[in-house]
């Protein structure tokens, strides 16, 4: 078994002219279900290190709070918290983590014309076109990196907003498709109720937070940060972007999902090409 973990950041609903949150991001890291505990545990001590082992009573790792210093990280300096940053980061290869991303520049997403509509989303709401996606990119990931007899979880930081749409979107997708295009491998979701209790929700929002800084870098939606700013999330992304086994979108089959994958292609939030060289990243 192996278990999805997946958090988003920039979500605004249906507003997609949102000047503060240009970007969405959903997405996360996948886990075996042997391997999470030594994960966990890792992170754990990491943290425990950096608060010299007086970590506060029911910590939860907040990703805005890390990288500004707020919270919890109130008086620390830059320099320890990016290096904390980049420790954590550290994990996704020592434990061979991969990760899985899906972006949405929300103004290219209102650009887009499309006259036809998902049977079962809205997918003109960044959230529910990018779950869509996730749900066929798990079960292609489960089945040709994991092989045909493993099987996969989606454990998800609940969106009370939209359970009924992604109950309704998986019953679809399970049992009302042609047989070849039905999800059979990803076997459950999951919804977490205290973030605090599941700490790998925790790293899935560094990962997904650290990546929607950097694509609206990369989009020109922060021009006016400075240089070191733009690098630091540059050199986050380096680390993330080395564990994604598919760097962009994948094949989606099916004549239902076709408006929703062109929307995607349209719209998705990719860096730009030979962007580590703009970064000095080798």
């Amino acid at each position: 078994m192996h278990f999805f973990y997946l958090d988003e950041a920039g979500c605004t609903g249906a507003q997609l002219n949102n000047p503060q949150q240009p970007i969405f991001v959903l997405g996360g890291i996948s886990v075996k279900d042997v391997g999470w505990t030594r994960t966990v545990e890792s992170m754990r001590r990491i943290l425990a290190d950096f608060f010299e082992h007086d970590l506060p009573e029911r910590f939860e790792l907040h990703s805005h709070e890390l990288v500004n210093q707020q919270g919890a990280f109130e008086g620390f300096s830059r320099e320890n918290c990016s290096q904390l940053v980049f420790d954590l980061l550290g994990l996704l290869e020592s434990r061979k983590h991969p990760v899985h991303l899906v972006g949405i520049d929300k103004r290219k997403l209102a650009d887009a014309e499309n006259g036809q509509q998902h049977p079962k989303i809205d997918p003109f709401i960044p959230y529910q076109i990018c779950f869509n996606y996730f749900i066929n990119y798990a079960e292609k990931y489960t089945s040709e990196k994991l092989g045909r007899t493993a099987r996969s979880m989606i454990i998800i930081d609940e969106k009370e907003i939209y359970q009924e749409t992604i109950d309704e979107l998986v019953e679809y997708r399970r049992f009302h498709v042609p047989n070849a295009r039905q999800i059979k491998q990803v076997v459950e979701f999951s919804y977490p109720i205290d973030s605090v209790r599941h700490p790998m929700i925790q790293f899935a929002d560094l990962v997904v937070f650290l990546s929607k800084k950097f694509f609206e870098i990369e989009g020109g939606y922060k021009d006016d940060w400075p240089q070191a700013a733009k690098d630091f999330y540059a050199t986050c992304f380096s680390k993330i972007a080395s564990r994604m086994p598919w760097r962009g979108l994948i094949e989606i089959a099916g004549v239902e999902e076709r408006p929703a994958k062109q929307l995607l292609q349209q719209a998705s939030a990719f860096p730009t090409r030979r962007w580590k060289r703009h970064y000095n990243i080798g």
